[in-house]
């Protein structure tokens, strides 16, 4: 009898081990909704590699670091700017990061500019419909402001978001509104006006460097990562001359 109880306790134990070893690891990639498509792409590769899943929690670039710094689970962060990165190494979070890419703003308008905008001065015209993302969510937002300030100051950004129809959380929902013809007019990541569902509705309008910044777009490496390597490997391949292709493919 004790001897049939210990070898099914053996064999419960086999059974259960083998299935633990058969399970693949499972990464968590934070990233901000403008990269989500190419980061997709290198996704697959890398499972497909590394015999991984990766599940990618898509938002805004400060709504994820809240998100991560209070759960502590997860194994890389994309934020749209590396402002966050750097606003948050107090924190000691992130330990590593692989500089991918530049994001950079622009106005985006309706196809073929009807309206005939010329530059930020429309976002203090009354006759505009405009859609600013909220300052304190995602990243287009936190550079929205970025480039009222330096183009104007104080009372032109209080002006632009009083004069906005709409704030938006993230790239997305400004897209979404100018497709949907709710306003005509925003401030966005650039690459977003490229993607095969917003190029034939968009047009862009360039804004100055000095006031519009090219962004570092960097993947950081999470602290409490539980799968570093293949996590690095991650970030080492799309810093690669084929990961770098992909970026280009979407506009960055």
């Amino acid at each position: 009898m004790f001897k049939q109880f210990f070898i099914l306790i053996f064999t419960t134990f086999i059974i259960n081990s083998t299935l633990m070893a058969k399970q693949k690891p499972t990464l968590i990639f934070y990233c901000g909704i403008t990269m989500v498509k190419p980061i997709k792409q290198m996704a697959k590769i890398i499972e497909e590699k590394y015999n991984c899943n990766i599940k990618i929690s898509q938002g805004g670039s400060k709504d994820l670091y809240d998100a991560l710094k209070y759960s502590k689970k997860g194994d890389l962060y994309l934020p749209g700017s590396d402002s966050y990165r750097i606003k948050n190494k107090k924190d000691s979070l992130i330990i590593d990061s692989a500089f991918i890419g530049y994001n950079q703003a622009a106005i985006f308008v309706e196809k073929n500019n009807p309206l005939k905008i010329k530059d930020l001065d429309a976002f203090v015209n009354s006759m505009n419909s405009s859609i600013l993302c909220n300052p304190n969510s995602g990243s287009i937002g936190k550079m929205t402001k970025k480039i009222f300030l330096a183009y104007k100051g104080e009372d032109f950004f209080n002006e632009a978001y009083d004069n906005a129809i709409e704030i938006g959380t993230d790239s997305r929902n400004l897209n979404r509104s100018l497709i949907e013809k709710r306003t005509n007019i925003t401030i966005n990541w650039k690459a977003t006006a490229m993607w095969n569902e917003n190029s034939k509705h968009i047009d862009v309008i360039e804004i100055d460097e000095k006031y519009a910044p090219k962004k570092r777009l960097e993947i950081n490496l999470l602290s409490f990562s539980k799968n570093k390597k293949i996590a690095k490997a991650f970030m080492e391949f799309a810093k690669s001359k084929q990961g770098q292709q992909i970026m280009k493919e979407y506009g960055f």
